[in-house]
């Protein structure tokens, strides 16, 4: 069983099961996102067919020494409870408080509503860490990917997707709280430039 005070100094354990940060940071998603995404989640080829992409990817290379998959910014808990289902310890952090609540009620039993940088979490301590459609979210994504890098544990696993091509973007982009879309080549150098190696 993971123990969550080990890995981080900012946290505490509410009532509600989930843990919480004491501090709070703004964010690049839309106030009613989550409600949005939970009434289609279930019933969405589109999300269906990104967790076998993602469960396909990970069963290729598994979290170092069988390790929890943080899943950061995981929204309702849709891919954590898919990965969970897959066998795979998972930890959700969303430091949306609607997300967080969706995720645990999703019967998603680690949920940290937190960021990243609010949640305190000691260097090198993430066997393996999941954006799964978070990183057009953030407007320096070279420096979130550096601060990952440092959150994750030597040889551990950085999971990844974006949305793609900057031709398609459009008034959706732009409601999600998007700042980019990504090409292959363009990603890729994002995350080598933060230090991993693809």
């Amino acid at each position: 069983m993971l123990d969550i005070r080990s890995i981080s100094t900012n946290l505490t354990q509410g009532a509600d099961g989930i843990w919480h940060a004491f501090d709070e940071e703004n964010i690049s998603y839309p106030p009613l996102g989550h409600g949005s995404c939970f009434s289609v989640e279930d019933s969405s080829f589109w999300f269906r067919h990104r967790n076998n992409v993602i469960n396909s990817v990970i069963r290729l290379f598994p979290p170092l020494g069988g390790g929890a998959i943080f899943d950061v910014g995981g929204g309702n808990g849709y891919v954590s409870r898919g990965l969970t289902e897959q066998g795979y310890d998972v930890v959700l952090v969303e430091p949306g408080r609607e997300g967080a609540v969706n995720a645990r009620n999703r019967g998603v039993e680690n949920v940290i509503c937190a960021t990243t940088k609010t949640a305190g979490f000691k260097k090198h301590t993430l066997p393996a860490v999941g954006l799964f459609d978070v990183i057009e979210h953030i407007e320096d994504d070279m420096g979130f990917l550096r601060s990952i890098n440092t959150l994750i544990a030597e040889k551990g696993n950085l999971y990844a997707t974006v949305p793609a091509f900057q031709a398609l973007w459009s008034g959706e982009d732009i409601k999600a709280g998007h700042y980019r879309r990504y090409k292959l080549a363009e990603i890729c150098s994002a995350i080598e430039g933060a230090g991993f190696e693809i």
